[in-house]
């Protein structure tokens, strides 16, 4: 006589056969993957400013009754920026240098300046500097650099023999040399102040300007501080207008 299991029976019989070919004995509960840590918010590094050229705009008087002394603060720069170039150039490159006219349209000429990327400003030694163009200046991140800085009382100063020499040699039609010797320093200091920085940007320019100048090692010529300056020396430029006051 044949005996047939009862659907019970048959029924736990299927739910064993199940568990022994999954493996599972009890469910387990799904696990949440762990967050991942939030990366810690690090302040990026500040770089140079600079693009590897030193560009600097000059705001000399052109036109008027200070033309004259616009045109020697002209070669003064022109002078400045040949030596500097003949050894060696700052971080390795010559100077560009972009004038324009104080005593023309100054909005025009600021704004002229500031699009074609300066990074530093000289501004005629003998006339101020009007508040909204400095204040247009600084908004550029440009360095500014008066060479009102370099004179003596008030006026600029005759310079010797031997500096109006050189000076003719950038412009031999000067007929005047006041504020030549202002602008050669001026722009002497600001290509050692990005030479100290290492940057030719005009926010790395700007807080250099007054320590190359106010150092306990006295240079008196390019070649000079920088002979200082790799001597690891903290320099004090006195040029042309000798000790700045």
């Amino acid at each position: 006589m044949t005996h047939h299991a009862s659907p019970a029976v048959m029924a736990a019989g299927a739910i064993a056969l199940a568990l022994a070919l999954t493996g599972c004995t009890a469910s387990q509960p799904a696990r949440t993957p762990a967050p991942s840590p939030s990366p810690t918010a690090t302040a990026a590094p500040v770089g140079p400013s600079g693009d590897g050229v030193l560009r600097v705009g000059t705001l000399f008087p052109m036109t008027g009754k200070t033309a004259v002394q616009g045109a020697a603060e002209v070669a003064g720069s022109e002078l400045a920026a040949r030596e500097i170039f003949e050894q060696g150039g700052v971080l390795g490159k010559p100077i560009e240098l972009v004038h324009r006219n104080s005593a023309g349209e100054l909005d025009a000429a600021i704004t002229d300046l500031i699009a074609r990327g300066v990074d530093v400003v000289l501004w005629d030694a003998t006339t101020e500097i009007p508040k909204e163009a400095a204040s247009a200046i600084d908004a550029a991140t440009i360095a500014l650099l008066p060479l009102g800085d370099f004179v003596r009382n008030g006026r600029a100063i005759t310079p010797g023999k031997p500096f109006t020499i050189r000076l003719a040699t950038a412009d031999p039609g000067l007929t005047a040399f006041l504020g030549g010797a202002e602008a050669y320093d001026g722009m002497v200091t600001a290509a050692l102040a990005a030479t100290v920085a290492d940057d030719d940007g005009g926010p790395s320019i700007a807080p250099k300007l007054e320590s190359v100048a106010t150092g306990p090692t006295a240079c008196a010529s390019w070649g000079e501080c920088l002979a200082a300056l790799a001597d690891k020396q903290e320099i004090r430029f006195v040029g042309a207008t000798g000790e700045r006051s």
